[in-house]
């Protein structure tokens, strides 16, 4: 984030997420990382332009709840679509274009999983992924990231939250469609069976 004057324009971080639903450090992590476009004021505070904020209040979506939020470049969406085609045909699938796309799709739609990978052009992903998981986290939103390569994996899993998934590449796109599969049944196998403890205590 640059110095800027004050402007018009702007909110500050708190501001932001009070409209948005989520919380101020997940606004300004995405803030810091270039997403939404921000600076500092003078004094040092974050702040975010409003524009992207209305605009993607205006432009988000409520038929996807539950379903699968894919954040990814636009020339990798057909891949991952049929990715998410292959392995949970049932799920609604939808798309975010950078991680304050997905903050909000997270917020407005609480998705039940999202997918992405670290590879995003012009992001700090692993900043954008803690932002996410943060998020997520308070609504039952499961985050998994596609590994390129599995030697990867030993070096992100230190740097992102432990509840961030990490799904290695299969060798072809069934067998990785079927590591996705498995990836949910065994997260819908959790989540089913922390259900069953909390209605036995009551």
């Amino acid at each position: 984030m640059t110095q800027r004057p004050n402007s018009t324009i702007n909110c500050s971080t708190r501001i932001a997420t009070r409209r948005l639903g989520g919380s101020v450090r997940t606004a300004r992590l995405l803030a810091e990382s270039g997403q939404p476009k921000g600076w500092k004021s003078r004094a040092g505070r974050p702040r975010i332009l409003v524009s992207p904020v209305d605009t993607l209040l205006r432009t988000r979506r409520t038929d996807k709840a539950r379903g699968l939020l894919i954040v990814c470049e636009d020339d990798e969406r057909s891949a991952l679509a049929a990715l998410a085609g292959n392995a949970v045909p049932a799920m609604p699938t939808d798309f975010a274009s950078d991680g304050f796309d997905a903050l909000i799709r997270i917020g407005a739609e609480a998705p039940a999983v999202v997918l992405t990978h670290l590879g995003l052009a012009g992001m700090d992903t692993i900043r954008m992924l803690h932002a996410l998981a943060s998020h997520a986290r308070a609504r039952g939103t499961l985050v998994i990231v596609l590994l390129e390569a599995e030697c990867e994996r030993a070096m992100v899993r230190t740097r992102l939250p432990d509840e961030v998934v990490l799904l290695g590449p299969g060798g072809n796109p069934s067998e990785q469609a079927a590591r996705l599969r498995a990836c949910l049944d065994e997260w819908r196998s959790r989540a089913g069976a922390a259900a069953a403890m909390l209605d036995g205590h009551h």
